[in-house]
């Protein structure tokens, strides 16, 4: 069974590379309280689909280069842009 994992793109700055960083609820012991543990996968995007902000799921795959050892399986919720009216850009 492959490793899934669901996250947020915080990068995409990196040709046919996302930055994906998945949240992790652990309890602390010491004061009985969940806390949330950040882990940031790098992630293949052959499509170059995937926006800032977009929430999608990650699949391990084989080794692609040093540090990518997963692939953009599919965008769950796409990231929520605007055009600005006035000068017709995209915003995030």
């Amino acid at each position: 069974m492959r490793h899934n994992f669901i996250g947020m793109v915080i990068s995409t700055a990196m040709k046919k590379t996302v930055r994906v960083q998945v949240a992790k609820r652990v309890m602390n012991h010491h004061v009985q309280k969940e806390v949330v543990r950040h882990r940031v996968y790098m992630a293949h995007d052959s499509l170059e689909k995937c926006n800032v902000g977009d929430v999608v799921r990650i699949e391990h795959c084989r080794k692609i280069s040093r540090h990518k050892n997963f692939a953009v399986a599919e965008v769950i919720k796409a990231a929520m842009t605007w055009t600005d009216p006035e000068t017709g850009k995209v915003h995030l």
